[in-house]
């Protein structure tokens, strides 16, 4: 509860503390100022503060009914203004207006200025500023009136004017198109000034114009002309701008015409032959009607201003009167308006009265002079009618009493691109990246990556298009059950899609320019420039190989595998070596007895062996020599052992698998066991040819060419491991994906290896104007990433077929089956078997030494 009585007391007391009066408890109150320095001498000066008084005197008593203005002149510019003045109106140079301009704003002053010429107007939401133009000397004050409303904003500018003008009047107009201006907006940051001759003749006008803007640098200067000229070469140098391609999209241009008044030519209707399509042009003509006295005086504008001021207060004290009769007295003074909104109201009011009240052709006041811009319209008039329909827009007027006042934007396609018209393109079902839909009713949608792109094109150039399908009723029946938008939806659907291969009707629609462009996914190539152009690549599709799923390796050796052959080499002949060096110094060592076990070479090697395998033997040599020789003998066997151990628990656990094809070399070692094909008439192809490395002309000499319809042979033939389908990724993920959901098996691998980038555009007319602009919001989205984002959601997503297991699942789901130990039983079968047959021999030995001994005849000894 007291929260709430706390709120709406600071709410209450928020309202009541706007002690600024109404307009019922007291007058108006205008302060005026009238600078010394605005004159030429004293007495004009005195005599102007005593008319301006009268003036608002009279103007005062005659217009206002209900109530009044109290009116203090000031001689000084250095004006006290109190909080409780209304109105400023100050008669001063540039400088001293800005200065009090200032202080007004921040007392909430209405501010009604007469200012010097060339002096940038104080902004509308102040007030009102009115500079004393001398008429023919405006182009100065126009350009500043267009530079404070942020109209001409370019950064760098390239100015051409005729030699008509003074150099007087041509550096006004630069003075006033790059100075610092007082609301702290950017300057331009270079201009470039060309001179034109007015010459007589037509042709020399011509050639003169050519010879200034054949050899003009536009990367170095800009695309942003401004054409001062008379009405004759204004329209030379539209016609040659047009012939050197310098007017498009990218390019603005804005045609000054000074003698349109004095010729009587203010119809600019009959430069629209000229205007090129695409093109940013507008026209600024003198539309001063010369044949009355134009010249106004200054005490001319402050009677129209005090006039309207003096009604809008009339009508704002009746507002005020009927709130308060409505609302009671102590209501009103919390509702009424304060200062700041008084001021929106006043300013308001004054600027609809000014527009609306037609000039008296008995004030004696004949401001006449006025200036007119037109726009052209020329994005996309070419397609509705197969011609040129470009047309011109009035946007506004410029007058020294209201500045410039535009309807519409002076360039309006950099503004609102196509200005939400109607264009049409061209495309054909080609999933994923077009996908046509037709329902039941006959209407088709279109869908798919390059939709997505056109969709997005659509929004940020502003137009709607018109899809125009080459043979849509022929067709039609075909695309019923197409109606997918993800890849891998329907599996009855899944094709290789293709880019390569475009129908004819679409390239003639484009070659013949009568659509934007074909929202197709289309190969950039060479041979196809000649006849169309391309979009900057929308899309990167990377070669890859696709080929069978490595096996796991026989593991019937699987004890031998922790070392390799020339390990198990070197360790047979250690033992070999290492009995027979152990023999000789037992032998010869003096301190060696003899020990059984170690009287013959044979017997070290066995002793040696056992010692390897860790069983070591029931004697050791006695002399320090021998003994030295086993103990680094049994240093290296700990080693060996420690090693044999650890690796063969790694290869038990994580079993080999065969060598994976990832780069072109493997391929290549493989090409006598292995095929492989490309698409027929790929790019890839074209790569192969033109490369400068062996390895990639073998590949394309050992390789086939397959198409579209080949599909099941080669998928069949890639799971057998006897063939490698070469093409782009995104089609090899589409196909193991395909082959997942058809067969639930996974029996493919990708290799890493990517050795070329086939880049996919959109196709547009040769020559059409519109490219840079497409380019350009082609660059932006991918940069802000939204190409990789539809792709992430059109193309296959990694399922189980990519999926790996870690080394800790492994490690837990990984059990030693009899077929990893059947490799040692083997072994053991083949001990075995030798030590029977050596049994056998022993036998066979025995016996014939027996034998041999009985036929010996020995003599008895008794």
């Amino acid at each position: 509860m007291i929260s709430v009585l706390f709120l709406l007391l600071t709410v209450n007391y928020g309202h009541s503390f706007n002690d600024f009066p109404s307009l019922i408890a007291a007058n108006a109150t205008m302060a005026v100022m009238v600078d010394k320095n605005f004159f030429d001498n004293k007495e004009e000066h005195r005599n102007a503060v005593e008319s301006v008084l009268e003036l608002i005197t009279d103007t005062v008593r005659t217009e206002m009914h209900l109530g009044g203005i109290a009116v203090r002149i000031f001689r000084d510019a250095d004006v006290d203004l109190r909080q409780d003045y209304t109105i400023l109106l100050s008669i001063a140079t540039c400088y001293r207006t800005w200065r009090l301009h200032e202080t007004a704003r921040k007392k909430n002053i209405i501010h009604f200025a007469i200012t010097d010429p060339d002096c940038p107007r104080i902004p509308d939401v102040d007030g009102i500023s009115v500079p004393m133009i001398v008429p023919g000397e405006e182009l100065s004050q126009i350009f500043l009136d267009l530079r404070m409303m942020n109209i001409l904003s370019w950064n760098v500018i390239n100015i051409l004017h005729d030699d008509t003008f003074d150099r007087d009047t041509i550096t006004r107009v630069m003075k006033a198109i790059s100075d610092k201006l007082p609301n702290e907006r950017p300057s331009l940051i270079s201009r470039s000034i060309f001179t034109l001759k007015h010459d007589v003749t037509e042709r020399e006008r011509i050639s003169s114009v050519k010879k200034v803007l054949d050899d003009f640098h536009v990367e170095q200067l800009g695309r942003c002309f401004l054409v001062i000229a008379t009405f004759d070469i204004v329209a030379d140098v539209m016609e040659v701008a047009r012939s050197l391609k310098m007017v498009h999209p990218g390019s603005q241009w804005l045609y000054v015409i000074t003698d349109s008044a004095e010729q009587n030519a203010t119809n600019m209707t009959t430069f629209v032959d000229l205007l090129a399509e695409g093109g940013n042009v507008a026209f600024m003509y003198n539309a001063t009607e010369f044949g009355d006295f134009c010249e106004a005086k200054f005490t001319c504008f402050v009677a129209k201003l005090v006039k309207a001021l003096s009604r809008t207060l009339d009508y704002s004290l009746m507002n005020e009167i009927e709130l308060r009769n409505r609302a009671g007295l102590e209501d009103f003074e919390i509702i009424k308006l304060t200062k700041a909104e008084r001021k929106r109201e006043i300013l308001k009011n004054i600027k609809i009265h000014l527009t609306q009240n037609l000039p008296d052709p008995k004030d004696g006041c004949r401001m006449c002079l006025l200036w007119r811009f037109s726009s052209s319209i020329t994005w996309g008039n070419f397609f509705p009618r197969e011609k040129n329909i470009a047309h011109l827009l009035d946007v506004g007027t410029w007058s020294p009493k209201f500045g410039v006042d535009l309807t519409d934007a002076l360039f309006p396609h950099i503004d609102h691109g196509f200005r939400g018209i109607a264009i049409p393109i061209t495309t054909y079902h080609n999933p994923p990246w077009q996908i046509i839909s037709v329902s039941s009713t006959g209407k088709a949608t279109y869908d798919g990556l390059i939709f997505d792109v056109v969709n997005y094109l659509s929004k940020k150039l502003n137009f709607t298009f018109n899809v125009i399908v080459p043979e849509m009723d022929k067709i039609a029946k075909s695309w019923n059950d197409s109606r997918f938008a993800k890849l891998g939806d329907s599996v009855n659907e899944m094709t290789m899609s293709s880019t390569r291969k475009v129908p004819r009707e679409v390239i003639d629609y484009v070659r013949d320019k009568k659509v934007l462009m074909a929202a197709c996914a289309y190969t950039v190539n060479e041979n196809g420039k000649s006849a169309i152009n391309f979009t900057v690549p929308i899309f990167l599709q990377t070669y890859s190989f696709l080929t069978s799923r490595p096996e796991q390796l026989s593991r019937a050796l699987l004890f031998a595998s922790p070392f390799t052959k020339e390990t198990w080499a070197c360790l047979a002949v250690a033992i070999i070596i290492m009995g027979p060096i152990l023999y000789m110094i037992h032998k010869y060592s003096p301190y060696s007895t003899k020990t059984s076990g170690l009287n013959s070479s044979w017997q070290c090697v066995w002793y040696v062996y056992g010692a390897l395998l860790q069983q070591g033997g029931m004697y050791l040599p006695q002399s320090d020599s021998a003994r030295l020789l086993i103990g680094v003998w049994w240093l290296i066997v700990m080693v060996l052992v420690a090693t044999y151990s650890g690796s063969l628990v790694a290869f038990l656990t994580f079993p080999r698998m065969d060598a994976s094809i990832l780069t072109v070399e493997d391929l290549i070692e493989r090409k006598d066991t292995l095929t492989w094909s490309f698409p027929n008439g790929s790019l890839l192809e074209v790569y192969l040819r033109n490369a400068d490395e062996p390895k990639y002309h073998i590949l394309l000499s050992h390789a086939q060419k397959h198409n579209d319809t080949e599909e099941e042979e080669l998928i069949e033939r890639v799971k057998e491991g006897k063939h490698v389908l070469i093409d782009w990724r995104s089609s090899l993920r589409f196909l193991m994906r395909k082959h997942l959901l058809l067969t639930g098996g996974c029996h493919f691998s990708m290799s890493a290896d990517e050795f070329l980038d086939e880049p996919i555009a959109m196709i547009i007319p040769q020559g059409s104007p519109y490219l840079p602009v497409i380019d350009a919001e082609l660059h932006r989205m991918h940069e802000s990433g939204l190409m990789h984002k539809w792709i992430t959601e059109r193309m296959p997503m990694k399922d189980k077929c990519w999926e790996a297991l870690s080394s800790s699942q492994a490690v837990i789901k990984r059990k030693v089956n009899v077929a990893d130990m059947q490799g040692i039983f083997f072994v053991l079968f083949m001990g075995a078997t030798l030590a029977l047959f050596l049994l056998l021999c022993e036998f066979y030995c025995h016996r014939r030494k027996i034998n041999k001994e009985r036929k010996l005849i020995r003599p008895f000894v008794s």
